[in-house]
C-alpha cells in the first residue's frame, strides 16, 4: 500500500487557528475581568483547539491511499471511499479550481475531493460508481478528481495499479 498524502494546503491553517485561539483566550484572560465570559470563552477555545489538533493528526494518519486492490480516498475524518483499482481507468495530473459548496460533492459528472477549492489528480472510471454522499444521495459519477501534495507521484502510482 502506498499512501498519498494531501494535507500539505490545509496543515498551515489548522496551524493558524490553533495559535490564534491560543492567543485569543490569553488575551481575553488578562483583559476581561468578567468570570461567566472567560470560562465560555476558554471553553470555547480548548473546543476549537480540540478540532484543529484533531484535524491535524487526521491529516497526517490518514492520507489517501493505493495498494493493488483499491484506491482510497479520504477527506479528513468526514469521507472515505474505496474504489476497486479493477474500475479505476487512467489516473492523470489537471490542476483544477471548483467553486461547490463543499470539500466533497458531486460537481458535473465527477466526484470532487476538493483542498481549499483546488484538485491537481483526476481518475477516470472504466465504467460509471454510485457515492453516497449522505443528505444529496447517492449520485452517478463517471471520474473522481481530488488533491495530493504530490500530482505525479500519485498518477504514477495509480496507472501502475491500473494497467
Amino acid at each position: 500500500m502506498v499512501e498519498i498524502p494531501y494535507g500539505k494546503r490545509l496543515r498551515p491553517r489548522y496551524w493558524r487557528f490553533l495559535i490564534i485561539t491560543a492567543v485569543g483566550i490569553a488575551l481575553v484572560a488578562f483583559a476581561l475581568d468578567i468570570p461567566w465570559l472567560l470560562v465560555t470563552l476558554s471553553v470555547l477555545g480548548v473546543l476549537n483547539a480540540a478540532v484543529c489538533v484533531g484535524a491535524l493528526y487526521v491529516l497526517h494518519k490518514q492520507p489517501h491511499t493505493v495498494s493493488d486492490d483499491e484506491l482510497r480516498l479520504r477527506q479528513l475524518g468526514f469521507f472515505d471511499w474505496r474504489i476497486p483499482t479493477a474500475d479505476l481507468g487512467t489516473a492523470q495530473v489537471a490542476e483544477r479550481s471548483h467553486k461547490g459548496q463543499r470539500s466533497v460533492e458531486v460537481i458535473g459528472d465527477a466526484l470532487v475531493i476538493q483542498s481549499l477549492t483546488r484538485t491537481n489528480v483526476s481518475v477516470a472510471f472504466r465504467d460509471p460508481q454510485l457515492v453516497n454522499l449522505g443528505k444529496t444521495g447517492v449520485q452517478r459519477v463517471e471520474r473522481v478528481d481530488f488533491w495530493a501534495d504530490d500530482p505525479e507521484r500519485a498518477v504514477r502510482e495509480i496507472n501502475a495499479r491500473t494497467k
